[in-house]
């Protein structure tokens, strides 16, 4: 046998002596540490050997406990509880009320093989650190649970709002009320909702369990903002709005303003609390309860104002006139503007309101304008003679047409133009319907014709621009019929002398240049009208033409005619000369297609 030699030993000795020295002279906690990695070490390692192919104590997946189990048993575990929960119910209850949903009728799946990775997995995967946590976790019973689930959010909606109906109650700020012009407060009422998120939740954590155990409903409390206290300490401010009656004076008139009208004006709301984001301020991140604001509503105050102009309130209107037997008579008296000064009126009653006592009558301020045309200036409106006459004559016009062209000839009959004033046929005619005494006649509308009401007021527009062309007035807008019709012909036996109209897209437009007023007058006997304009003659028009440059009187072929307009000065002198040219298409490519019903 071979011995070691005492050399050998002695230094083995040595050795180990050595190491056991260092490791006594090391810090105790190095030491600690050190005996932690170790044990750590030893942990692990024999913690996985013990649950090898193994589920970890403390591990569960969808609710099921799985500790110790294989993969294939875990599996088996799972499917067979969810085979059973799938067929059961989540109960939501609150005191009586209570919402059971068909698990089944949530569309819910599970992936079980995931789940069971998932919990396989745990205490296997990471650094040791890692895993020496989880698997301390495991040791210790600190359950966690794994679930690979879904469902359909559609199919939980409904149950889910049809419970917050049932469980909502409203929420009312405290409000105020009047019995025979005393107040008294309604009580707020608290409210209550239910927290639709945190249900959700609870629903999931339900189905991640497999567990039927019944869901407490997750309900919350909504304050009113403004409270009963606050509103009942501030009603005794009510005696100076309710201290009596306002009366308002004006023009010899007396009318009141009662204790309704003005308790409607009252408005109530809770006075705008400090946020701490604003105010930066400690003492506002737990505001007080908000503070009554009892006070009037100057809108509603306002409106009343505006309802009362509405019924003083008047336009001014013109004297109507009439040319008799050479003399300018007033044959309707002129009417005075009268316009209430609202803001004014406004202030007036807010401030009788804030007095407890006293005098509550207010005189209100009606300013009034005279009316351009009045009794006391006929002489300065220049209307002394007769500057023009238009006319035609449209004999075969059935009966429906005269009515229509006697309803237009009224409307322009004492119409005054100021001076500088343009003159527009639609806007001054009005509505044409029944109710201004018009039936339905033949009109040329796009590419046919038709009857509506009205038709047959061309003849009066015609006959008021043969008037403007006589005065020499400057034709602003005019426009021709689509083609040449009869009743617009005479005395010229050639078409050209016509003017449409169809407003708003079609008008006719002249201007008052004579530097005085013009007073129009219409006469209509049989088929014959007249435009009469009387005011200061300063110029005349002379026709010359209409003659055609194409085409003949047979208004089923398309024509051109042309006619001039001389304006000429007292003395006779052509001071201007206007071109007036006019196109005229086929009549066959306006067909009758449409009858009035």
């Amino acid at each position: 046998m071979v011995k070691p030699s005492s050399d050998f030993l002695e230094d083995e000795d040595t050795g180990q002596s050595e190491l056991s020295s260092q490791w006594q002279r090391a810090p105790l906690w190095l030491r600690g540490v050190g005996l932690i990695f170790v044990g750590g070490f030893l942990l692990v390692g024999s913690f996985e050997l013990v649950y090898a192919g193994k589920i970890y104590p403390g591990i569960s997946a969808d609710g099921v406990s799985l500790a110790g189990a294989t993969r294939a048993s875990a599996a088996k575990q799972l499917n067979s509880k969810i085979d059973t929960f799938s067929g059961g119910v989540v109960t939501i209850s609150n005191g009586d009320t209570n919402l059971r949903i068909p698990v089944a009728g949530l569309d819910v799946s599970y992936d079980t093989n995931k789940a069971v990775d998932l919990a396989y997995q745990y205490g296997r995967e990471g650094s040791w650190t890692n895993r020496l946590h989880q698997q301390l976790r495991a040791l210790l019973g600190r359950a966690t649970n794994f679930s690979a689930y879904g469902y359909s959010d559609t199919r939980l909606a409904p149950y889910v709002v049809q419970l917050g109906d049932d469980l909502s109650t409203p929420v009312a700020d405290a409000s105020l009320n009047f019995d025979s012009d005393k107040p008294q407060v309604t009580p707020a009422q608290s409210g209550t909702r239910l927290d639709y998120g945190r249900l959700t939740q609870l629903v999931g954590d339900r189905l991640s369990q497999t567990s039927i155990d019944p869901i407490p409903a997750p309900v919350y409390q909504l304050s009113p903002v403004l409270g009963t206290d606050a509103l009942t300490a501030v009603t005794n401010q009510l005696g100076s709005y309710l201290a009596g009656p306002i009366t308002l004076s004006y023009s010899g008139t007396e009318t009141t303003i009662d204790q309704k009208t003005i308790i409607s004006w009252i408005q109530v709301g809770a006075r705008p609390t400090k946020l701490f984001l604003n105010s930066h301020d400690l003492a506002d991140l737990y505001p007080p309860p908000a503070a009554a604001n009892l006070g009037l509503s100057k809108p509603a105050v306002a409106k009343y104002v505006t309802d009362l102009a509405a019924q003083l309130d008047q336009t001014p209107q013109n004297s109507g006139l009439a040319m008799k037997d050479g003399v300018l008579a007033i044959v309707q008296a002129s009417r005075t503007g009268i316009k209430l000064d609202q803001a004014d009126t406004t202030s007036a009653i807010i401030g009788s309101l804030g007095r407890t006592s006293g005098d509550r009558l207010i005189t209100l301020k009606l300013e009034t304008t005279q009316a351009a045309v009045n009794e006391s200036n006929l002489d300065s409106l220049g209307i002394k003679e007769q500057i023009s006459e238009g006319e035609t004559y449209f004999p075969g016009s059935p009966s429906t047409r005269l009515t229509n062209v006697r309803a237009g000839a009224k409307r322009f009959n004492g119409v005054l133009l100021a001076p500088g004033e343009t003159f527009s046929f639609g806007k001054l005619l009005g509505a044409v319907d029944a109710s201004t005494g018009y039936v339905p006649e033949l009109v040329i509308l796009g590419d046919h014709e038709e009857k509506q009401y009205g038709g047959g007021l061309c003849q009066v527009s015609s006959t008021a621009f043969r008037a403007a062309l006589a005065a020499g007035l400057p034709i602003t807008e005019r426009v021709n019929h689509a083609f040449a019709i009869s009743y617009y012909t005479w005395p010229y036996t050639v078409p050209g002398m016509d003017a449409t109209i169809y407003y708003p897209a079609v008008d006719l437009k002249f201007t008052n240049d004579t530097g005085s007023y013009i007073l129009m007058q219409t006469i209509m006997n049989g088929v014959d009208l007249k435009f009469d304009f009387f005011g200061t003659k300063t110029k005349t028009g002379v026709i010359r033409g209409p003659n055609f440059v194409t085409g003949t009187n047979d208004a089923t072929q398309p024509s051109h005619t042309v006619f001039y307009r001389d304006v000429l000065d007292l003395a006779g002198n052509v001071t201007k000369t206007d071109t007036f040219n006019t196109y005229y298409k086929s009549s066959k490519d306006f067909p009758v297609t449409k009858q009035f019903n």
